[in-house]
């Protein structure tokens, strides 16, 4: 399989898009599922803890207020004066029952009883005559002890007693607090979903409250089995919860609907088994579909290319997509005519170089003749006492090694001593009517520039500016522009012509013939190191002129890469 893969770029794309389109929508599938089961999940759990946190809040309360109630009554002197007479009807023990029995009345009843169990008072006027045992029951329970009892009885509902006590210890009576089945859905009822049911046991399992009256029976001892055994609560269709509230002995349960039953997941694990079916064929089109489509003009591309490896630049590729892959068919096409097109302009660019280099030479006249020929004039010169000669000689000789030695960069350095041996000739020929001066500081001296492309530009200044004045001045300097070295030739001469200077400011920079040494030096500047670089120059009629050279600065170690001096 994984050479099968490797085998093409077609084969690699349909595998690639088959996975991108596949796996993400296989993942969201699953995911979404089980994020959405484990959210409804959580979310009916935190709303089932929430329901019993608010049921049992609801029963603390209820148990509270009648245990309030109990023992306000169960100390009333009105409650104990009429217990002492014997029951007589009392008006004013019944607006006491009224009042004290106000929070509980709209779900559970308050009355009360002698001592031999007789109900005596109620605040349901409905319910007067009862009898309750007193040897057993809830009220054996309130005779042998102080605190509430709790007690459920034989049919659904709750029963709330305490004693009512003489000074010296005796029973007078009892206070009774019942709450039926219609009361705790009056109290309950608003407390827990319409779906759910919930269930009030006592200590026993015996059903106190059901809010579901169908099967309750068998629901409760289902459960009671369950957590005998130490099974879990509940099955496929419910959650069972419960909780033991703090008195009473009381445990309530909450049982909720599940939002998955078995039925629900059989249904959505077979959609989501079509779902991952219909994504797979799609995934297998569009993928078969994109890499054909892309893998086409990449072939074509590929053998473009293999052409061009070969040595054929004339190669185009035609194509008529405006994607991608069109405007890569048409880069290609770009590259390989501006291939050529460099290749046009580097052979050009080397015959011009080659020619202006054999244009200097040419202008040298045989500098190995004149080299021998001036060696043997500085030797005349010494034998026959005459020292401008010898110097002369010395001086041209030295002009003429470093014109015909190999190196072609030099140091700005080397180049000022060659110059100052031009300068020393021109002195001589001119009998001393010019002065020339040199300031350059010596962060430049070790920066490389063209050998001898100082010297044109110096001859220029002469021939052209103080060859015939009496106190010629010509001065040398450089200094920086970022990363260009400029240097600069200034004199005082009668300055340059108008045109001459609309020539140089021209991109052509084509000079008349008697500026040969200024063209031939932008020349070798430009073709060296390209046409942003070169001769500028400023005069002033009369008054003298500035000729400046830029070129990139770079040090004598960095012969065969672009850099800067340090200053």
């Amino acid at each position: 399989m994984i050479k099968w893969i490797k085998r093409s770029f077609r084969n690699r794309i349909f595998v690639t898009v088959l996975l991108v389109t596949l796996l993400p929508m296989l993942l969201c599938d699953v995911l979404v599922m089980q994020l959405a089961i484990g959210n409804s999940q959580e979310l009916l759990y935190q709303q089932a803890m929430d329901e019993l946190e608010l049921l049992e809040q609801e029963l603390d309360t209820m148990l509270e207020q009648a245990d309030d109630l109990t023992q306000a009554l169960s100390e009333s002197t009105v409650v104990r004066s009429a217990l002492r007479r014997g029951g007589s009807d009392s008006k004013l023990l019944y607006q006491v029952l009224y009042q004290e029995s106000a929070q509980l009345r709209d779900y559970a009843v308050a009355e009360v009883y002698d001592g031999e169990g007789r109900r005596l008072y109620s605040s349901d006027s409905s319910q007067l005559e009862a009898v309750l045992p007193t040897g057993w029951g809830v009220l054996r329970s309130a005779g042998e002890s102080r605190e509430l009892s709790i007690q459920a009885g034989r049919e659904p509902g709750l029963t709330l007693a305490r004693a009512v006590r003489s000074y010296d210890g005796g029973i007078l009576g009892y206070i009774l607090v019942r709450v039926t089945e219609a009361g705790f859905d009056s109290l309950l009822g608003d407390s827990f979903g319409s779906a759910n049911d919930v269930f009030l046991l006592d200590g026993t399992w015996r059903q106190v409250y059901s809010s579901d009256s169908i099967h309750t029976g068998e629901k409760i001892d289902d459960m009671r089995e369950a957590v005998l055994s130490g099974l879990e609560l509940g099955d496929g269709y419910y959650s069972v919860y419960l909780r033991a509230l703090d008195r009473g002995d009381l445990t309530l349960i909450l049982q909720q609907p599940k939002a998955y039953t078995p039925a629900v997941m059989s249904s959505v694990y077979y959609a989501c088994l079509m779902m991952g079916l219909l994504c797979l064929v799609l995934s297998l089109v569009c993928a078969w579909i994109i890499s054909h489509y892309l893998s086409k003009p990449v072939n074509q591309l590929d053998e473009a290319m293999g052409r061009v490896e070969r040595g054929d630049y004339e190669v185009e590729l035609s194509s008529d997509r405006s994607d991608e892959m069109g405007r890569l068919s048409s880069s290609f096409n770009r590259m390989t005519r501006e291939y050529r097109q460099n290749l046009e302009r580097s052979v050009q660019h080397e015959r011009e170089l080659n020619e202006t280099e054999l244009s200097m030479l040419q202008a040298q006249l045989n500098p190995h003749f004149l080299y021998n020929t001036l060696d043997s004039m500085k030797w005349l010169g010494i034998t026959n006492h005459v020292p401008q000669v010898a110097a002369m000689a010395t001086g041209l000789a030295a002009l003429l090694r470093a014109g015909i030695s190999g190196d072609k960069l030099i140091t700005l350095e080397q180049e000022l001593e060659l110059l100052e041996k031009y300068l020393d000739i021109q002195s001589v020929r001119f009998e001393d009517r010019f002065t020339w001066e040199t300031d350059i500081d010596e962060s430049f001296q070790h920066c490389l520039v063209p050998k001898l492309i100082l010297q044109p530009l110096v001859e220029n200044s002469i021939i052209h500016g103080v060859a015939n004045m009496d106190d010629g001045y010509i001065k040398l300097s450089a200094s920086a522009e970022g990363e260009t070295l400029v240097l600069a030739v200034e004199d005082n001469g009668q300055g340059i012509p108008p045109e001459i200077l609309e020539r140089l400011k021209s991109p052509e920079r084509e000079l008349p013939a008697g500026h040969l040494g200024l063209r031939n030096v932008d020349r070798i500047v430009r073709l060296y190191y390209g046409k942003e670089y070169g001769i500028s120059a400023v005069s002033v009629p009369g008054t003298g002129s500035r000729v400046e050279l830029r070129m990139p600065m770079r040090k004598k170690e960095e012969k065969d890469a672009e850099g800067s001096c340090d200053r």
